[in-house]
C-alpha cells in the first residue's frame, strides 16, 4: 500500500488551508494510500537549525551541512529530527500544505525543510 506524508503548516485548525489538508488526506486514503500527517503548529515544531539538532560532538565552527552529513552517517540527530526523517523515508508521496504568506511558505515550514530534508 503506498504511503503519503502530509506536512501541514497553518496555525489555525479551522482555516480553509487546514480544511484542504484534511480533504487531501481523505482523498488519498480513498485512492488506497495510508496517510501520515505532521502538523507543525500543534507540536510546537522548532524551525531553527542549530547546534542542538545533533547528539555528536561538534568541533570548531558550526557548519550545519557538515554536521548534517555527520549525523546521517552516525545516526546522531535528536529524537524530534529522527522522527521526522523517518516519516519522510517511509513516504512514497510527500505533500506540503501551507498558506502563501508574503509570496512564500511560512517560516515554520521552511525551518522543517532546513532541518529534516538533509539526507
Amino acid at each position: 500500500m503506498p504511503h503519503a506524508l502530509i506536512v501541514h503548516a497553518h496555525p489555525e485548525p479551522k482555516s480553509f488551508c487546514s480544511a484542504q489538508m484534511w480533504e487531501a488526506a481523505r482523498t488519498l486514503e480513498a485512492q488506497g494510500y495510508t496517510v501520515e500527517i505532521s502538523d507543525l503548529y500543534p507540536v510546537g515544531w522548532n524551525p531553527e537549525l542549530g547546534r542542538n539538532d545533533f547528539e555528536h560532538e561538534l568541533v570548531g565552527h558550526f557548519k550545519p551541512q557538515i554536521e548534517q552529513v555527520e549525523a546521517v552517517k552516525h545516526s546522531t540527530f535528536t529524537l524530534d529530527l529522527t522522527a521526522e526523517i523517518e516519516k519522510v523515508r517511509r513516504a512514497d508521496l510527500l505533500v506540503f500544505s501551507f498558506p502563501m504568506w508574503w509570496f512564500s511558505l511560512p517560516a515554520l515550514l521552511k525551518g522543517w525543510v532546513d532541518r529534516v530534508v538533509c539526507d
